[in-house]
């Protein structure tokens, strides 16, 4: 593969109509360009086809998954992804900023909540694992692109390849990058089809190759996009969720890596934590009571407006035997400042280790779970509750 040094001059004034053979101050515009476009993007949308593929060591190079997605962000929390991955249901996700919907077309049921997410916060922990592949690498996407310019090593083009864009078939030039070497991270290949004169993108492939403890590791997506928007083509009804007729709105539905809702009807995982007043508190001492557990921080708004209806029903129902624990992972001070403040009666859990998140797949706050006298999780919740829709669901428990 020929790559040449990327050339970082761009005094001279590109404009091409068609596809053709480009200079490499031509490839270096376009790569800067594509590259600007991407991090300064509001909003983009992107829908097409997916091969993920990966290879370790001397094994051979196999299938991770294959998908059609459609995939869309915006500003302030906005996002949409709907997912169809070989031999699984179709789900989707959305989000307008304030509400969130997970939708599985086929069991016509959906879910809708009012909650701040966590995502970027977690670790290669087992919900990461759980997730579907092409859900996690069809969002690497487009920060790869504006990311690609300032890490570039070489870069060059390798002829036309053929593309079919919003019905149109055509040939565009095939751009490629090179990433200089990150002790971390390895070497990043892009590489992408690029109508020059609107920067479209109809085929990208992604792949990362790295060396750790003498092993060699490659991962490498191929994405053919029938279509890739930026900035004002994405309207906010794209960030809107309208359920069909005859879909039934539940606590949760199976998507893969979805929160807390994998241990619905399963032991609830033992922790062993201190609350605030440093008393510990470990779960599996607690069998044979019906347990609570809210998940919260001080930050979050839906969580701020959630605790007090729990702190009444708390005051209510403990007396009965209800246990209620919040679990909170910023830290010991800040916790305990403000659960004085909002008067918290029912105690806190300090999980600055995030142990208990990680245990139990916390992607967003605040998270419910409701844990009955043999140890089992019958209620998962995600979202903001009302003190009245609380009640309603601990009546289901005996409350």
């Amino acid at each position: 593969m020929r790559v040449v040094p990327i050339i970082l001059s761009f005094s001279v004034f590109f404009s091409l109509a068609t596809a053709q053979e480009l200079s490499q101050i031509e490839v270096s515009k376009i790569i800067k360009s594509v590259a600007t476009r991407a991090e300064r993007a509001q909003r983009y949308s992107m829908e097409g086809t997916l091969v993920l593929e990966g290879q370790k060591g001397k094994d051979p190079s196999r299938v991770l998954s294959k998908a059609k997605f459609k995939l869309a962000s915006g500003p302030e929390g906005r996002s949409f992804l709907r997912l169809e991955a070989e031999e699984k249901d179709e789900y989707q996700l959305i989000s307008n900023g304030q509400k969130r919907w997970a939708y599985v077309p086929k069991l016509k049921q959906f879910t809708e909540e009012e909650g701040a997410s966590l995502e970027g916060e977690e670790g290669d922990d087992d919900s990461d694992n759980e997730r579907d592949l092409a859900e996690t690498f069809t969002k690497m996407v487009v920060p790869g692109m504006a990311n690609m310019f300032k890490t570039a090593d070489s870069a060059d083009q390798n002829g036309l390849a053929p593309v079919k864009f919003e019905g149109r078939k055509d040939k565009w030039p095939l751009i490629r990058v090179m990433s200089k070497e990150d002790p971390e991270t390895g070497r990043i290949y892009i590489e992408m089809a690029v109508q020059p004169g609107t920067l479209d993108i109809g085929h990208v492939v992604w792949a990362n190759t790295r060396t750790r403890n003498g092993e060699r590791t490659l991962l490498r997506m191929t994405m053919e996009y029938t279509s890739f928007r930026w900035d004002d083509a994405v309207p906010d009804s794209t960030f809107e969720f309208a359920p069909p007729k005859n879909a039934k709105r539940v606590d949760a539905v199976p998507i893969p890596g979805q929160t807390g809702s994998l241990l619905l009807n399963k032991p609830a995982p033992d922790f062993e934590l201190k609350t605030l007043d440093g008393e510990k508190v470990r779960l599996s001492d607690l069998r044979g009571k019906v347990v609570l557990l809210n998940f919260w921080a001080s930050w979050c708004g839906p969580c701020r407006r959630e605790l007090p209806g729990l702190a009444d029903i708390y005051d209510r129902l403990s007396k009965k035997g209800l246990y209620v624990y919040g679990i909170n992972n910023e830290g010991k001070g800040v916790a305990k400042e403000y659960a004085a403040k909002a008067v918290l009666s029912f105690p806190t859990l300090d999980d600055s280790s995030e142990k208990a998140h990680r245990l139990y797949r916390i992607r967003s706050i605040p998270s419910i779970f409701i844990i009955d006298t043999n140890g089992q999780v019958v209620r998962f919740l995600s979202g903001s509750r009302s003190k009245e829709d609380l009640m309603a669901v601990l009546q289901g428990v005996g409350f």
